[in-house]
């Protein structure tokens, strides 16, 4: 079957929108996370970033290798999808575990990581995009490799110690 006119269900959209999210974030591509977020913003740490600032945010946030990326696995799993009835819009709620590995520092892969997303999706010109995203983190581990430690996040986890 051609692809171009084969229909994927909107449950199915909106986990190829959730898994997009993060195969992007750990390629370290955060000019197109920003662009899922056209329509949208992230929430973390209770600061919003609508989606033209995303990069920006992320670009301050995270550290980022030679290699351009984070050098993290970020894994979204147990989402829970509900669609309203006149499917325009929907809400989800995944885990997400972050694993990490920096071998030239001697940071062995490990989950640095866990927390929630719960997702806000609307259903624009027939196709779903993110209208909000809020992450709450759940246990954390060793974060020095992952946050950078000069960047607004950083000092927020500083001061909620």
């Amino acid at each position: 079957m051609n692809q171009a006119t084969y229909k994927i269900s909107s449950e199915r959209e909106i986990e190829n929108l959730i898994a997009r999210y993060t195969y992007l974030l750990d390629k370290g591509d955060f000019a197109e996370v920003g662009a899922l977020f056209a329509h949208g913003r992230i929430g973390s740490l209770g600061e919003f970033t609508d989606g033209a600032d995303i990069e920006a945010m992320l670009k301050s946030n995270l550290q980022v290798y030679p290699n351009g990326t984070p050098q993290t696995a970020h894994i979204t799993t147990n989402t829970v999808i509900e669609i309203n009835e006149d499917e325009t819009s929907a809400t989800a709620k995944s885990y997400l575990i972050i694993f990490q590995q920096d071998v030239e520092r001697s940071f062995p892969l490990q989950p640095v990581m866990t927390g929630t997303y719960d997702d806000i999706f609307a259903k624009i010109d027939g196709q779903w995009h993110f209208k909000e995203r809020s992450l709450s983190m759940g246990f954390a581990g060793d974060l020095s490799h992952h946050a950078n430690p000069n960047g607004p996040s950083a000092k927020i986890l500083k001061e909620n110690e």
